[in-house]
Formats: structure tokens, C-alpha cells, sequence
């Protein structure tokens, strides 16, 4: 009997103390079930049916994502690694910095990559490689800037990786700088549209990014200029031209398939769509264009808590604070702290539980010395 009776108190302790630690953590389960909550996924059934093997919509603003799929799967992302690339390289280059080609600019490359053909000992500046990085998709162009941000590719890569980190980046890992078939080259739509958001905050970058054509001059290796046009199909005269589209980078390869990053802005919104790995050179247009149709009727104010980062919080206009009043102080010190105010009720509970189990040992104790008297006096008198 005493055993079950020190059994049931145990377990009755062991309860409080759990209640105890959960209810401690209340708060931030709560929240990180809402922090994770998604945006409409491509099992909605008013999203469009796209073909791409993932995908994204965001708010280039407030970071607010309107559509997903499988936004977090590692992808090989192709040329829109390029992006990248060029954020780096206005963060930490200038225009008229001047790139001097080393004769082993294409090392690595295959002969059937896109490229402007620049050789050994040819000077470009840091603006004229840019421009033909985003328009023409030119491979050489983006291991020129690899070359004079970083040195070397290698420690370009780093800085690639370690920007996209603080930019919030969690699915990628960099491997070159231009999106060429690399099996540890990975992102994914979610981190592009990341990257996206930051290169539209910068002005100087989306002077490049959201260029539409651009002219070459001749350099020291080259005696004519070559004209450049955007290779976003959504961004020129086409079938698939859309209203609006301020930015974009196209994406091939074999590993990859087709990718597309485009940015559009319509009645005061602008959005980020990210689509990659789609099935073909047509349908990677289709499918964006139908999940820009789709998230533009939408109202901006759709429910919904996922973002790609957390919104930058307004700010508050600092108000000084009153001068410390008596009543103030006694007011302060009578309101327990935010803090603590979680644990009372539970240590509360476990007080009066360990009060009440003492106070029923004692009470049987008690019985029992009794019942052990009544015996001994039988057996006397027997």
C-alpha cells in the first residue's frame, strides 16, 4: 500500500514538472507554427498547373510569398546563378574598373556555352561585363568578375556563399559563377527569390538586370562594337512579352533544364517569380506567365504568414520617457515581470501538489504507527 501510494505522488510530481517545462515554451511553439505556415501551395485548386518542377511567388517588397512549390527542394539552378554574381560584383567593384582577361578565361567551359569570346589580354571594364553577363548570358564575362572581385574563382565562390547566407539564404551552396554544369551548384526557388529581392533593392545592379539591350565597344583585342539584346523573352517584343516586366535571367542546362527568374510590376506591386526546372523552352515562359496572372488577381492583402524574410519593421518615433513618479515606481514594482508571469500558475500548482502529498505521507505515517500499537498491545494480551 505505501509503495502505491509513493508511486501515484511520484507520478503526480512528474506531471507537474512537465506542465511546468512545456508551458515555459508555450509562447514560442506558438510561434514558430505560425512562422511556418505556407503560402498557396500548387495543390490549390485556383493555382494554375504548371509543369516546372518548382516554383515561387513573392512580393519583391515585403518579402510576402504568394504562391510555392516545393520551394526548398535543391535545384541546379543554371544561369540565373548569374544574379548572384552580379551583386557581388557592384557591392564590391566599381563601373570603371578596368578587367584584364587572362588567357584561361574559358577553362572548364564547354565549346558550345554561351560566351563573348573574350581572349587573353583583352581589357573590358567591370560595366561592359556586366552587361553582356546579363544580356548575352556570357559565361567568360562572369568569370571576369569572379576573377577581379575574388582573385580567384575559388574565393569568389565563398563570397558567394557567405553573401547568400546573410541574405538569408538556407537551401544553396555556390560552385562557380556562372550556373555551368556543376553537381554541388545548387539552390533552390525559395533562395533565388531571396536574391532576387536583394538585387532589386540595389540600384546600381538593376541598371544591368533590368536592361533590355546594350552595345559593346570596341576594345583592345576587338576593332567593332557588337549590339546585345536581352535573352527574357518576357522583357522584349516576343510572343511571350508581359506588361510590366522590369527584370529578369533566363537559365539552361543539361543538368538543370530550363530556369527563369522574372520581376514585374503592375498597379504598385512588384513581384518575384522563380521557376526552374521546367520541361522546355516554351513552357518555362507558360508557366510564368500563368503564376503572375494568378497571384496579380489576388488581392496583396491575401492571408497568408510566409515570407522570405521578415518584413523591416516600421519605425517608431522615440518618445522620452516621464520623469519617475512615486506612484510610477509602486506601480511598476506591483506588476510582476512579462517573463516570469508564465511560471507562477505552474509553481503554483506544484507547491500545493507538494504540500498536499507531505500533508497525506503524514496522515499515513500517523495510521501506521497507530495500527503498529493496536498490534503490539494484542500480542501482549495474548
Amino acid at each position: 500500500m505505501k509503495r502505491k501510494f509513493l508511486s501515484i505522488l511520484l507520478m503526480f510530481c512528474i506531471v507537474t514538472f512537465t506542465y511546468i517545462g512545456s508551458g515555459s515554451d508555450l509562447k514560442s511553439r506558438a510561434d514558430t507554427i505560425a512562422s511556418s505556415s505556407t503560402a498557396v501551395s500548387s495543390s490549390s485548386t485556383n493555382a494554375p498547373a504548371i509543369t516546372a518542377e518548382t516554383a515561387i511567388v513573392a512580393d519583391a517588397n515585403t518579402g510576402l510569398i504568394y504562391y510555392q512549390k516545393d520551394m526548398h527542394t535543391q535545384m541546379y539552378p543554371a544561369s540565373i546563378t548569374k544574379i548572384l554574381t552580379g551583386l557581388l560584383a557592384v557591392e564590391k567593384g566599381s563601373p570603371q574598373d578596368v578587367i584584364t582577361i587572362p588567357d584561361d578565361i574559358d577553362k572548364g567551359m564547354p565549346s558550345n556555352s554561351a560566351t563573348i569570346a573574350l581572349t587573353g589580354g583583352e581589357q573590358i571594364t567591370q560595366e561592359e561585363a556586366l552587361y553582356t553577363m546579363f544580356l548575352a548570358s556570357a559565361n567568360d564575362s562572369a568569370n571576369a568578375l569572379a576573377l577581379h572581385i575574388g582573385g580567384t574563382i575559388a574565393n569568389f565562390v565563398d563570397m558567394m556563399n557567405a553573401r547568400a547566407k546573410e541574405l538569408g539564404a538556407v537551401d544553396s551552396h555556390f560552385d562557380n559563377a556562372n550556373g555551368l554544369p556543376d553537381k554541388n551548384n545548387v539552390t533552390s526557388a525559395f533562395d533565388m527569390a531571396i536574391i532576387t529581392k536583394a538585387a532589386l533593392a540595389n540600384t546600381s545592379l538593376m541598371k544591368y538586370f533590368g536592361a533590355t539591350s546594350y552595345v559593346l565597344p570596341p576594345t583592345n583585342k576587338r576593332s567593332n562594337s557588337e549590339v546585345f539584346t536581352t535573352l527574357q523573352k518576357m522583357m522584349k517584343d516576343t510572343a511571350y512579352q508581359y506588361d510590366g516586366t522590369i527584370a529578369g535571367k533566363t537559365g539552361w542546362e543539361t543538368m538543370s533544364g530550363h530556369t527563369l527568374v522574372t520581376v514585374a510590376r503592375r498597379n504598385g506591386r512588384t513581384l518575384i517569380c522563380v521557376v526552374m526546372k521546367s520541361s522546355d523552352a516554351y513552357t518555362v515562359y507558360n508557366d510564368t506567365i500563368a503564376l503572375l496572372n494568378y497571384v496579380f488577381s489576388q488581392p496583396s492583402s491575401v492571408s497568408t504568414s510566409c515570407y522570405l524574410q521578415a518584413p523591416i519593421p516600421k519605425p517608431v518615433a522615440k518618445v522620452s520617457a516621464p520623469a519617475p513618479t512615486e506612484a510610477n515606481i509602486v506601480a511598476a514594482k506591483s506588476e510582476p515581470a512579462e517573463s516570469s508571469g508564465s511560471y507562477i500558475a505552474p509553481l503554483l500548482l506544484f507547491a500545493c501538489a507538494a504540500c498536499f502529498g507531505a500533508l497525506l505521507l503524514a496522515v499515513y505515517s500517523r495510521k501506521n504507527k497507530l495500527a503498529r500499537r493496536r498490534l503490539r498491545k494484542r500480542s501482549t494480551r495474548a
